[in-house]
């Protein structure tokens, strides 16, 4: 009988160990790891209301060409069983930055929805401790649950986590606001003089006056004059310079009496409307214009909102050689205006 060779058997049979520890190594599946950095937003938090979402994650490993988002989770907290539901039709897009400076989810994206879970597919692989950011982008990507406090797992290849998601009985603040109807009419002084004296050689210009107008109403605004002495009058001289032709348009010749009122320029401003004077009041500055008198007359109009609207308004004189002396001749005009809302 011959010798058994123990030491040759021992190493036989560490070697046959050696092959199947290895071979149990390659065919063991690598274990699935946690995703880490994930945020699944409702854009709409309110309970029974239709919402779109974002997800964002951050890979552990590399390859996942798969995204599940399961909003039942692995909790009692159930979505479906809340009245919540996961549309069947679901469109996807991936978006870059994210508020987490996350790279847009690669791929030809396809989505669709069945029971409580979305699946996007046609992912890019992915690529390892990475930031990602999809939109599921259907306005009836999800119909939140009743209100409370959700654990949806989002599985990534065969990497997952589960996260919150939270609705609410009222997501909206209604903000109110009233504004208020304005009008202002505001006159660069309150006195206006010719240059120099009268005389009968020549028309007489004052230095004017500027009337700004700011208003919000839409239809536009008016401004009105009116004079109470019809003229300028003097009390000791008992001598009026008559207006000529109050609220039709007048020309003063030099040395026979009159007595003018008039625009001579109009800045719009940055005002939603057109400015413009009463034709009779439109003035040259040198010699034409309309007269003043007790009646009320329109002298200027707009057809929208003003936003420094400037008239500015000129009074134009000429005397005859005999036109009484006097240094008190003088005329109080009134000049008003009114938003047209």
């Amino acid at each position: 009988m011959g010798k058994i060779n123990f030491k040759g058997a021992k190493l036989l049979l560490v070697a046959a160990l050696l092959v199947v520890a290895n071979v149990v190594y390659l065919v063991h599946p690598a274990s699935a790891a946690t995703l880490s950095n994930t945020y699944l937003r409702l854009n709409r938090m309110a309970a029974g209301q239709d919402s779109t979402m974002r997800l964002v994650f951050k890979t552990a490993g590399a390859g996942a060409t798969t995204v599940v988002v399961n909003m039942n989770g692995a909790d009692a907290t159930t979505w479906t069983g809340s009245s919540g539901t996961v549309s069947t039709t679901q469109a996807v897009s991936g978006v870059s930055g994210c508020d987490v400076s996350a790279t847009a989810l690669p791929g030809t994206l396809a989505a669709s929805g069945s029971g409580s879970t979305i699946t996007i597919t046609g992912v890019t692989a992915l690529t390892a401790t990475t930031t990602y950011c999809v939109d599921f982008t259907t306005a009836t990507s999800v119909h939140n649950a009743v209100a409370g406090e959700y654990h949806p797992t989002v599985t990534v290849g065969s990497d997952s986590t589960t996260t919150a998601v939270r609705t609410v009985s009222n997501d909206q603040v209604v903000v109110s606001a009233t504004v208020p109807p304005t009008f202002n009419l505001a006159l660069s002084g309150n006195t206006d003089s010719f240059a120099s004296n009268l005389s009968s050689g020549s028309v007489s210009v004052t230095t004017g006056r500027t009337v700004t107008v700011n208003t919000n109403a839409k239809n536009g605004w008016y401004a009105w004059a009116y004079d109470g002495s019809t003229g300028m009058a003097s009390a000791s001289a008992s001598h009026t310079i008559p207006s000529i032709t109050p609220g039709t348009g007048a020309t003063l010749s030099a040395g026979t009496e009159g007595f003018l009122f008039g625009i001579t320029s109009i800045t719009q401003g940055s005002g939603g409307g057109t400015t413009s004077g009463v034709a009779a009041y439109n003035s040259n500055g040198t010699t034409t214009g309309s007269g003043l008198d007790g009646t009320i007359r329109q002298i200027a109009s707009s057809n929208g909102t003003a936003n420094g609207a400037v008239l500015t308004v000129k009074e134009l004189a000429a005397i005859s050689p005999t036109t009484q002396p006097a240094s008190d001749y003088t005329d109080t005009i009134t000049i008003i205006g009114a938003g047209y809302f």
